[in-house]
């Protein structure tokens, strides 16, 4: 195990980065005057990834969805479900599928390593049927329906849906009822397999917590896996948009609408400097001390809910 205390400067903040022999790379920062702690075990794998190889073999298309719906599953595993156990520590865990990743958490005040261990445990431990699958179906099936129903959410993905013409980033994370009804057991387990090695993964921690002792605990519990190669299809996207305007009515007290402008960039993967920066500058741009705010917000087109992001 490669380990290294790292300082950052400008936000005079340190942490332990530690890389293992499976290539998994953990970030603990240690806080002893918190009180409560924080984990995240997380893979770079979303819902964008819908056209992969593993190891150049074969490159295939899976459904669209099919990251949310594994992590769904994760939780599930054949002892029983994850949340009862962190039922029985006090901790408060989650899980949540993005576009580029997938990531498992809990905070808690107490039994931190206990629940560190239940967090290790369940998503290195896949269990698919294909009657588990087929129930989750109609869960998710519904959760769609009802982001269906979400004008915030509606809203944002028809500006993405006129964005981009090929890309997946288009395409409702959790995918359409249409294309969960293709998923299935072996395909669950195809993608685990890939990107679920420890090599394609991260676990961040802060908290009052032992960092040799955490990442001891890490070194025993994960996977020896060797590392996999993973190859992520490219979609051939051009630069212009599908539409320069879309509209949707649903029943809203308030009209809403998002603006979005689409740049083409090299590696979706940045530096914490450059989104540091990026911040700053739609601060500037459009934050609430900016003539643009100020404009939009006299002209009765925003409220306070009024926000704006890069990814």
């Amino acid at each position: 195990m490669m380990k290294k205390k790292v300082f950052e400067g400008f936000a005079d903040e340190s942490y332990v980065k530690a890389e293992l022999e499976n290539g998994l790379t953990v970030y603990i920062s240690e806080k002893p005057q918190y009180s409560s702690s924080y984990a995240i075990f997380g893979t770079k794998y979303g819902s964008i990834d819908t056209r992969f190889a593993k190891d150049d073999g074969e490159m295939i298309d899976v459904p669209e969805g099919i990251a949310h719906y594994l992590e769904h599953k994760l939780f599930e595993g054949e002892d029983g479900d994850a949340f009862s156990k962190y039922a029985k520590t006090g901790a408060n865990a989650n899980a949540f599928t993005s576009f580029d990743r997938t990531c498992y958490l809990f905070s808690c005040s107490d039994n931190f390593y206990e629940n560190l261990d239940i967090l290790l445990n369940f998503v290195q431990s896949p269990y698919f049927t294909e009657e588990n699958v087929l129930k989750e179906q109609g869960i998710i099936g519904q959760e769609i329906r009802m982001y269906d129903d979400s004008p915030s959410w509606r809203v944002m993905f028809n500006l993405l849906e006129n964005m981009y013409q090929n890309h997946p980033v288009r395409i409702d994370i959790a995918g359409t009822v249409e294309s969960i009804a293709k998923i299935d057991a072996d395909l669950l387990y195809k993608c685990y397999e890939t990107f679920y090695n420890p090599a394609n993964m991260f676990i961040c921690i802060a908290g009052n917590i032992d960092a040799d002792k955490t990442l001891k605990q890490i070194e025993k519990t994960v996977t020896k896996n060797n590392p996999v190669q993973i190859t992520r299809g490219s979609f051939n996207e051009p630069q212009g948009v599908v539409s320069n305007y879309v509209e949707q009515k649903l029943a809203v007290n308030m009209p809403m609408f998002c603006f979005g402008y689409k740049q083409k960039i090299a590696t979706p993967y940045r530096r914490l400097k450059s989104k540091v920066c990026v911040g700053m500058l739609l601060e500037i741009i459009c934050g609430d001390a900016s003539p643009l705010y100020a404009r939009l917000m006299n002209e009765g087109l925003i409220n306070d809910d009024f926000d704006f992001e890069y990814f």
